[in-house]
């Protein structure tokens, strides 16, 4: 049978493992930042587009999206390949982190298929569009805060507060082509830089 001392230092150190998992640094940065890039480059083109200061015509649009898409995919996929295996990736907030994001992506991915298929076969729906920018940045506003209030992190509860007033801002413009903007800005403040300091955040191995 174990001695007092020794059970005593065995649940010391599960304690600390404990603690270890529960603190230890989020890993979606890269991710956050990936796509708080992509988003916002796409927003701001189609801003660019949509307004004729590059006289594209409006079926560049699609070549956007879709090169978003595709960038984006790929992009996804090194980005879990790399990270496999790292440190600290089953810890609370990390896991949280994983599930919110990933169960956004296929709402959005469903969303958009649905919403194109509507477009291609009937000619409608284009206003499905507009109404994506407040629906994607509520998504933003939900991931962040969420996981800001498990992990504890004031910036991320903040960033999830910058998306909400982008909804705001989003749903109120909605119909016009300023709300690409506002949506390019949002994912910027709330979704790269954020992203940023989550990466900084890590240990050196780790990043």
């Amino acid at each position: 049978m174990a001695s007092p001392g020794t059970l005593s230092s065995d649940l010391a150190y599960v304690r600390d493992l404990a603690e270890a998992g529960q603190n230890a640094p989020l890993l979606g940065g890269r991710f956050l930042v990936m796509w708080g890039g992509l988003v916002s480059l796409a927003y701001a083109g189609h801003f660019l587009i949509a307004t004729g200061a590059f006289g594209l015509a409006p079926s560049a649009l699609w070549m956007l999206w879709v090169t978003m898409g595709v960038v984006g995919g790929a992009g996804q996929f090194l980005l879990v390949s790399a990270l496999r295996g790292k440190p600290g990736g089953a810890s609370t907030g990390n896991r949280v982190q994983s599930v919110l994001w990933s169960t956004a992506g296929i709402f959005l991915f469903v969303y958009f298929v649905g919403l194109m298929a509507r477009v291609l076969f009937t000619g409608e729906g284009i206003e499905g569009f507009y109404w994506s920018v407040p629906m994607v940045l509520g998504l933003y506003g939900i991931g962040q805060f969420v996981t800001g209030a498990m992990t504890g992190s004031s910036a991320l509860k903040f960033a999830g507060i910058a998306a909400f007033a982008g909804v705001l801002a989003a749903t109120f413009l909605t119909g016009t082509e300023y709300i690409w903007l506002v949506g390019a800005g949002s994912a910027f403040t709330a979704v790269f830089i954020p992203g940023l300091l989550m990466m900084r955040a890590e240990p050196s191995e780790t990043v």
